[in-house]
């Protein structure tokens, strides 16, 4: 589905290893044990099609997550159900289920008719008995839209059946509303999402033009007489730090792409990254083996690495156009030359 990451899953590890969800052992582990809930072990769950490290839940914990998750499905009751069925639902489905919820009770009305004591009477007597079906129907539209004239009354346990139908009407009416109310709320919140979404690109792609200029003078000061190469490792530095949060930015949006980006300009995304990482790579093998480097940016060019090598064409989860994948495997390719 393109998670990378699986931080909750309601039945447990159990139920996930059931389901056939691919299951990652960290370390050399005993299947026997990971099974009876033995500490020491973590087991790592991935979403398919996903890579990367998943989330280790330790062994010890899965029993105890898999009955808390139970128990909140117990607590949700049928009640919970109820509600969760009436959110899910669009406004055609719920003025659906609010017509034959009306019509259904109006036909219980009526048959309740043919028990002594029971169903509908006229407040004045001068009205004809019993209530035809087309009486009953018009009670129940007036009970569920609460407009309640009067003239037709409910007697008996019938009474109870038209607090229930009043009540039912209030819930599904009230989320009709809502939804017509928070349908302009909505398409603000896309087009803000939206609009974010661009300038994040925007910025990605001004960061990445800075960070390939910045190398490239790196670069011609490098192959200068006389440079010192400390100073210009310094530089590097500071520059692939810049560069690693842009590549982080480019991962995620490749794994967990919120909206679709526009095919030319993602394309002239990867051709940045991988301009910029080729540049980068020639710019280390331009200074000396022996100038030294910190261990921060150690672990900056293992990271890149990391992130450049999980991008390629048959390793992100999301379809792409054969050009976009050619660049991915291009990048995939400078991962090595980092390392």
């Amino acid at each position: 589905m393109g998670y990378t990451h699986v931080r909750h899953y309601h039945g447990g590890m159990a139920d996930w290893r059931e389901s056939g969800g691919p299951v990652e052992r960290s370390g050399t582990i005993d299947a026997s044990a990971a099974d009876s809930g033995e500490t020491a072990p973590a087991i790592t769950a991935r979403a398919p099609g996903a890579r990367g490290a998943g989330v280790a839940v330790p062994a010890s914990k899965r029993l105890r997550s898999g009955l808390a998750a139970a128990a909140g499905h117990r607590a949700h009751g049928w009640a919970g159900r109820l509600l969760d069925f009436v959110a899910e639902r669009s406004v055609g489905e719920l003025l659906l289920v609010w017509s034959a919820m009306t019509v259904l009770f109006g036909v219980l009305y009526w048959a309740a008719g043919f028990f002594e004591g029971q169903g509908l009477v006229w407040s004045s007597g001068d009205r004809p008995v019993p209530v035809r079906l087309t009486d009953a129907l018009y009670f129940s539209f007036v009970t569920v839209l609460s407009i309640g004239y009067g003239d037709l009354v409910p007697s008996g346990a019938v009474r109870v059946l038209a607090l229930l139908q009043g009540a039912a009407g209030l819930v599904i009416f009230g989320a009709i509303i809502s939804r017509l109310v928070s349908r302009r709320q909505d398409e603000l919140l896309e087009e803000i999402h939206r609009n974010s979404f661009e300038d994040q690109l925007e910025r990605v792609r001004t960061g990445l033009h800075m960070v390939l200029a910045e190398l490239q003078v790196l670069a011609e000061r490098c192959q200068q007489p006389g440079e010192r190469p400390a100073r210009v490792m310094s530089r590097v530095e500071s520059t692939a730090t810049v560069f690693e949060g842009e590549l982080r930015t480019i991962h995620a949006l490749l794994y967990r792409p919120h909206l679709a980006p526009d095919e030319g300009v993602l394309e002239a995304i990867l051709a940045s990254l991988s301009s910029g990482l080729a540049e980068l790579a020639d710019l280390l093998a331009c200074l000396p083996a022996e100038t030294p480097r910190t261990p921060s940016f150690q672990a900056t060019l293992r990271s890149m690495s990391f992130l450049s090598n999980e991008i390629c064409g048959e390793c992100v989860p999301w379809e792409y156009a054969p050009r976009l994948r050619d660049w991915m495997d291009r990048i995939q390719t400078m991962s090595g030359r980092l390392a």
